[in-house]
């Protein structure tokens, strides 16, 4: 992405529109973290400096490997932002377009795909959902379906298809 202008949205900076070399107009918003630190949708990360926005790309030669040492606490590994704190990408993806987690949520990669932290690809879920589709996930690629390959859409509605429903009649 080649970044031609940029102009802040509102007076608090929260938001800045980017004008790309091919004529693309991108929105980017703040990520919760101390420095000035941007995200546009698709998880690209822009840093704010005296000269303006540059491109941040995140340390990917470890991740989904057992050297990287960023890990959630439960084996996986998840690329990050050395120069942000060593913060995962996907956090600051979702902070900066859904919020703060809500307490006891986790952030689940709808389409499994770790490396793909854009905001669509995000969800905030019960740790509960987030086992229960990830074991989905295994059987669509068991039975040759690349949920890498599906839509947003597709996986939720396949997810909503397959939700656990109480058994008990009202």
């Amino acid at each position: 992405m080649k970044i031609i202008d940029y102009g802040f949205v509102g007076d608090d900076r929260t938001s800045v529109r980017i004008y790309t070399e091919d004529g693309g107009v991108i929105e980017a918003r703040r990520c919760p973290t101390e420095k000035p630190l941007y995200c546009t949708r698709d998880g690209h990360f822009l840093s704010l400096t005296k000269l303006g926005l540059r491109e941040i790309k995140p340390n990917l030669a470890q991740a989904g490997t057992r050297k990287c040492t960023h890990t959630n606490g439960n084996g996986t590994h998840y690329p990050f932002l050395r120069q942000f704190g060593a913060k995962h990408c996907h956090f600051l993806v979702a902070g900066a377009w859904y919020g703060p987690r809500p307490e006891g949520m986790v952030i689940d990669h709808l389409n499994g795909d770790i490396l793909n932290w854009s905001a669509d690809n995000l969800e905030y879920v019960t740790p509960k959902e987030n086992i229960k589709r990830a074991r989905l996930l295994r059987v669509l690629r068991s039975i040759g379906r690349d949920p890498k390959q599906m839509s947003r859409e597709e996986l939720q509605e396949i997810f909503a298809k397959y939700e656990f429903r109480n058994t008990i009649p009202d």
